[in-house]
């Protein structure tokens, strides 16, 4: 029984991918791909084709194979063969170097080495051949130099793209920051509005009752009334009807106050209307349509301050968490600390005099400090953040400002199952210089998800070749970044395997470790913000971060 297997073929001269499978019979197989570094006839390279498979023999050691005019050198990948085909006249350890380079150069484009990813991956695959191969000749070039070429990277390229990204960052918070301005003061006017459309519906109420004093005797008749034009209206209201329909649309839109506020002309106006419809006497009952008897304070009195607070929050809580911790190779942890602050962002002066109701679940030992201008005495005995003094109250500057900050730091030996996760590094050294390196990671709490989790792998003699084709990762200058987009209970442990050459274990150290947490160590939360002097709450929004910052010595 023949195992399956692809064979590729890869010459000073020629190239090519060739396949064989258990169901073929003598050993024939089917090509893949092939490639030719010098003018060789069809026929020729079909013939040798056809001849490889016969020539190779499952029970042998020897990766060569040699015939009257050409050598086979070749070597297993997997199910796969890389096959090399010179002349007998070339350098064989040229040749098995050349070959070594082609298995990295398919293992490094090739996620899976199957059929269906070679041909996939085909044109990468011919573009790195012939960066190898010139004219029948081998290039002195390594697997980094070969795939930078094949990346064609720039650096003032890559400039020129994070300076067209920042200003595309920038375009687009000017338009956010000029779209809020102008919904602020778009609802400014609406409220100025409102508030001089009530003050004037008032004054015209006045004046025609003034009118109305004037009768005295003769044959009584309906009153007349001056008529008003709304403000927020389109046209003038042509009759004391378009009046009518103002105010109650004023009485639909806004309702009276059902808590404190200013009432205007509550008593007055309704003791002057009483008056007249007495003076009046039958008429009033008829005339009385033609004037709402519902005072006036209702379309007046201006709305509550946590009404229109909903609309846009000027005051916004950020809430940041930084876990540092510095781990030996064997997961041992030397430091562990975290830090973390709450700052306030005011845009309302109006809200500026409030406190903040913060709960503290589990400050696992951590010491706070609040601001200078908080007052720390209401902060240590309901944990409430305020000003310390009313006639200076927060800054609504727009600009954040830290008011409470807390740290957490153990010293001494500190168990690993503290941290949220803990990291081992295996180091096993080769023949000469050559080296295998494994990281292995494991979640300790498996309540808890990290997210975008980077690991920066240095190194200094060479680009080391990465064994663990199912990661994901990315070659930075001198660094390698292992990334693992979501570490969780479904994916609570792995590992990342590289190959290289280094003089010293040293150059693959220290690592960094870089993520994100859903939830924070020190969970510290904000559940209301109210008015100091009103007692009045406010709406508000909130934020929160915990970022994680690893060294592995």
């Amino acid at each position: 029984m023949v195992r399956s297997r692809v064979v590729f073929r890869c010459s000073r001269w020629n190239c090519c991918v060739f396949g064989q499978t258990e169901s073929r019979p003598a050993n024939r197989g089917k090509v893949v791909l092939s490639r030719q570094f010098i003018e060789v006839p069809r026929s020729r390279i079909e013939g040798l084709l056809a001849a490889f498979p016969k020539l190779t023999d499952s029970n042998t050691q020897h990766t060569t194979v040699e015939t009257d005019n050409v050598r086979y050198v070749y070597q297993p990948l997997d199910e796969l063969y890389m096959v090399l085909i010179t002349n007998k006249q070339s350098n064989i350890l040229q040749d098995i170097d050349s070959l070594h380079l082609f298995a990295q150069l398919v293992t490094s484009i090739c996620k899976t080495l199957d059929e269906r990813e070679i041909s996939r991956n085909a044109f990468d695959l011919l573009s790195a051949f012939d960066e190898v191969i010139a004219l029948g000749y081998r290039e002195n070039l390594s697997l980094a130099q070969i795939r930078t070429f094949l990346e064609m990277e720039s650096h003032e390229e890559r400039i020129q793209e994070i300076i067209a990204r920042n200003k595309e960052f920038e375009a687009s918070e000017e338009r956010k920051r000029k779209a809020k301005q102008l919904d602020l003061q778009r609802k400014e006017a609406q409220r100025a509005q409102r508030s001089m459309g009530g003050g004037m519906g008032g004054m015209g109420g006045m004046g025609g009752m003034g009118g109305m004093g004037g009768m005295g005797g003769g044959t009584p008749r309906t009153p007349s009334f001056p008529s008003y034009a709304a403000p927020a209206a389109p046209r003038p209201a042509p009759s004391m009807g378009g009046y009518d329909s103002y105010e109650a649309e004023k009485k639909k839109t806004f309702a009276a106050p059902k808590g404190k506020g200013m009432q205007l002309g509550k008593k007055k106006a309704g003791g002057a209307f009483d008056k007249l419809r007495q003076e009046l006497g039958p008429e009033a009952e008829e005339s009385a349509p033609l004037m709402s008897s519902t005072p006036t304070h209702n379309a007046v009195a201006s709305p509550p301050r946590q009404s229109f607070s909903a609309d846009h929050n000027p005051i916004t809580i950020l809430i940041n968490e930084v876990i540092e911790a510095g781990i030996t190779k064997d997961g041992s942890v030397k430091s562990y600390e975290i830090k973390g602050d709450l700052a306030l962002r005011i845009t309302d002066a109006s809200l500026s005099k409030i406190r903040l109701d913060v709960a503290i679940e589990d400050s696992h030992g951590a010491v706070f400090k609040t601001h200078p201008n908080v007052d720390k005495a209401q902060f240590n005995s309901s944990k409430a953040i305020q000003p310390k003094a009313l006639n200076k109250p927060f800054p609504a500057n727009g600009q954040a400002l830290e008011v409470l900050r807390w740290r957490h730091a153990v010293k001494g030996d500190v168990d690993s199952s503290d941290l949220p996760i803990s990291f081992t590094v295996w180091f096993n050294r080769g023949s000469g210089s050559e080296y295998t390196l494994t990281v292995e990671y494991e979640l300790q709490n498996q309540d808890d998800e990290l997210r975008d989790v980077t690991v920066s792998i240095p190194f200094v003699t060479a680009e080391p070749t990465i064994t663990s084709v199912d990661e994901v990762y990315e070659v930075n200058g001198d660094t390698i970044d292992w990334s693992i987009s979501r570490i969780d209970r479904d994916n609570a442990s792995g590992a990342f395997e590289i190959e290289g050459v280094a003089d010293d274990e040293s150059e693959l150290f220290p690592m960094n470790v870089r993520f994100a947490k859903e939830t924070p160590v020190i969970n510290v939360d904000v559940t209301r913000v109210s008015l100091v002097e009103e007692g009045e709450d406010v709406d508000f929004s909130k934020t929160s971060k915990s970022t994680g910052e690893f060294t592995i010595e």
